[in-house]
């Protein structure tokens, strides 16, 4: 299930996944560093100020945020973003694999929230990592169109020029994970015009992962039955990358 795009529904998670976390470091017979509560109200009085500032004017809610804060949405975005890290690894350490898994995906709706409002999300890790556990985890076609959508919406806010030449310099490359999970899900959707489009982008962007994808996406074709208007799509790219010189 998604989470939807909503301050009140992360804090209101916040305080399930909380309290939990709570719990099991008071329980815990070692010193946990940073303790939760710390990391817990600072994201809560994080998302105070975000709701307060809310508003219809991208210019009112950034002038908002820098008149309560002193600084700009986007590093407020980061700090929230940190934090949430922090959490995530903190229920790693106390051994809570779903409130960790739970908590990393609040880093999809805090980040579109924020795009929504004119920020800029220039560290996308946080949220590729959440799409990516999301895109492993759906079933559901509406589901995974809707995940599709937030996909793009990053995306576009971002611009994908920008954010790959961002990636020079970056081992990780989440961009490149972002493309590859979205032309995943594309094709898990099973709508042709969707896998077009997302095919399209690995082919401008990414043509040295492109082989690989599509003959893997080939097997997947076979081994899942897919309909023959998704296999079309797919054995065309197939066809153009995986053959000939391509091959190599």
């Amino acid at each position: 299930m998604l989470p939807p795009i909503d301050i009140s529904y992360i804090a209101q998670r916040l305080d399930e996944l909380g309290e939990e976390l709570q719990r099991v470091s008071d329980d815990s017979t070692d010193p946990i560093e940073p303790p939760p509560q710390a990391l817990l109200t600072g994201l809560e009085r994080l998302l105070d100020v975000l709701h307060a500032a809310d508003s219809e004017s991208r210019l009112d809610f950034a002038r908002q945020i820098q008149q309560t804060t002193g600084s700009d949405p986007e590093l407020i975005l980061e700090h929230g973003l940190r934090l949430i890290v922090q959490l995530t690894d903190l229920a790693q350490r106390l051994n809570l694999p779903n409130q960790a898994q739970a908590l990393e995906r609040l880093a999809l709706p805090l980040s579109v929230w924020m795009l929504r409002r004119g920020c800029e999300l220039p560290h996308p890790e946080p949220v590729v990592n959440a799409l990516a556990r999301l895109a492993n985890s759906l079933r559901q076609p509406e589901s995974l169109l809707e995940l599709y959508g937030l996909m793009n919406e990053i995306m576009d806010a971002i611009g994908i020029e920008r954010a790959l030449e961002l990636e020079t310099d970056n081992p990780t490359r989440p961009w490149r994970v972002l493309l590859i999970n979205r032309a995943i899900v594309a094709t898990r959707t099973r709508q042709p015009a969707l896998m077009e489009a997302a095919f399209q982008t690995i082919v401008e962007h990414l043509p040295e992962e492109a082989p690989d994808f599509f003959r893997e996406g080939m097997g997947q074709m076979e081994t899942l039955d897919y309909p023959p208007p998704a296999r079309e799509v797919m054995q065309r790219y197939f066809e153009t990358w995986c053959s000939g010189q391509r091959l190599h």
